[in-house]
């Protein structure tokens, strides 16, 4: 909700959102900054279909970045092990846990990972998005931006799952409605920040991907004057073209799986072909504006 992109200092201000934390920055290969975790706790029933007995008790953890100081996303995740006396406990053994949410009850990780994906089903139910969303509006009403953007877009939202693979690594990701997407992974990743940062990148790509045909179908519905049709376009160039590095920070494993996924769904393909037509229509509008200043009044065709 900003009209320029924010600067390092601003980034600094508007994702300070643990008092004591540090935001942390990179420069390369695009800008990027990104809060401390913050821990909520919570006490609910698991995201089971047909199934409320499955009690889940912890800390998700929770943390903001900012793209080029222009994307902000939340990302929210946790860990689900499993307590073997079934007995809830005081909150300091789950403060003493974070990013962990334990289970209290039977059921399968297939069960409890189909049922995340799924969604809640009831208000008593575990909600992670509803936790990063709510970080994101908090932030969005900083007084550190002029709440003019440069273009509106629609929000998207990723539910991920990972199980440990001993060997052998595959991901599904699925479009849904609403802006949903959802991912399953298997891999032989064992760092939960590592999966869920990975999903992030995974998230910020489809985002810009989707904006970005989103903007050409709308500037291509109809014909228009060049100036009107480079005017439409200049948001793509401005602000999302040089964003696209998908997997630039992931670790070598999970690099490894972006790269499949890349090749079976054409996103970098897709990304590519629709840069080359935005830049093969600003050619156009550069080329019909030119045109009048070609032309010499009286002169006759050879």
């Amino acid at each position: 909700m900003t009209s320029a992109a924010v600067s390092a200092d601003a980034s600094a201000m508007l994702l300070d959102i643990l008092p004591g934390g540090s935001v942390r920055t990179r420069q390369r290969p695009v800008r990027y900054a990104w809060s401390p975790e913050i821990l909520t706790g919570v006490d609910c029933l698991a995201p089971l279909v047909g199934r409320r007995e499955v009690r889940l008790v912890g800390t998700p953890a929770t943390w903001v970045s900012l793209t080029d100081g222009h994307i902000l996303q939340a990302g929210t995740y946790a860990s689900f092990h499993r307590e073997p006396t079934g007995r809830r406990r005081p909150w300091a053994h789950y403060l003493a846990q974070p990013g962990v949410l334990e289970v209290l009850g039977t059921t399968s990780d297939a069960s409890l990972a189909e049922g995340f994906l799924a969604g809640s089903a009831t208000a008593m139910a575990l909600d992670i998005g509803a936790v990063s969303m709510r970080t994101l509006a908090a932030i969005q009403r900083s007084q550190h931006l002029d709440h003019h953007p440069p273009f509106r877009s629609r929000r998207t939202r990723l539910r991920w799952s990972a199980e440990a693979a001993d060997s052998g690594q595959e991901m599904v990701f699925t479009l849904g409605a609403d802006g949903l997407r959802t991912v399953r992974l298997r891999s032989e990743e064992d760092s939960p920040r590592a999966l869920a940062e990975f999903c992030a990148d995974l998230a910020l790509h489809d985002w810009l991907l989707s904006v970005l045909a989103d903007l050409v179908d709308r500037a291509m519905a109809r014909s228009r004057p060049a100036a009107e049709l480079v005017g439409m376009l200049r948001p793509a160039i401005d602000h999302l073209v040089h964003a696209w590095m998908p997997s630039a920070h992931a670790s070598k494993t999970l690099a490894g799986i972006w790269q499949e996924f890349d090749l079976r769904s054409g996103f970098s393909l897709q990304w590519q072909k629709t840069v080359e037509r935005i830049r093969d229509q600003l050619s156009v509008g550069i080329m019909e504006a030119l045109r009048p200043l070609t032309e010499i009044p009286g002169s006759e065709p050879a």
